[in-house]
């Protein structure tokens, strides 16, 4: 398969053609793979976060993208890449997804809160005591399964 032919037919919302993807990615797929997420084009960029997150999850070792999650992408592409965190090696500052804590789609501010801990924030205690006052139920949820970790 043709990885830029299929982010760009997708149809944002199936996913058994990016889960192909993900599955046939071999190492010197990656700087494509990371320049899509990168991509203008929102499709593109979205569907192939996709794949990132998906090869994360499987074990890759792939450079994290800190630079697209910086720059406020399109919200499922914030969404895939904060949940990619637990998956992988990251080496940025906590503060880079501190913007989104603070979301208006409670899956970013539950996600975000992950994220901060597991940056290592240093007021992961406070945020996640905010975050326990939170009107949607995933992130509360998600501060309560943080909490038990800490």
């Amino acid at each position: 398969m043709d990885m830029m032919a299929v982010f760009q037919n997708w149809d944002g919302k199936t996913v058994a053609d990016l889960r192909g993807i993900a599955d046939q990615l071999a190492p010197n797929d990656y700087p494509a793979l990371l320049c899509a997420c990168r991509s203008a084009d929102p499709v593109i960029a979205r569907a192939a976060s996709w794949v990132l997150k998906a090869a994360y999850e499987d074990g890759a070792e792939v450079a994290f993208p800190a630079d697209v999650l910086a720059g406020k992408p399109h919200w499922e592409i914030a969404l895939h890449l904060l949940q990619s965190i637990q998956h992988c090696a990251v080496d940025m500052p906590p503060e880079i997804v501190r913007p989104y804590l603070t979301h208006q789609k409670p899956m970013i501010r539950a996600w975000a809160l992950d994220a901060a801990v597991r940056l290592g924030a240093p007021d992961a205690l406070v945020l996640l005591r905010v975050a326990a006052d939170d009107p949607a139920a995933s992130v509360r949820a998600r501060a309560r399964n943080l909490l038990k970790k800490q």
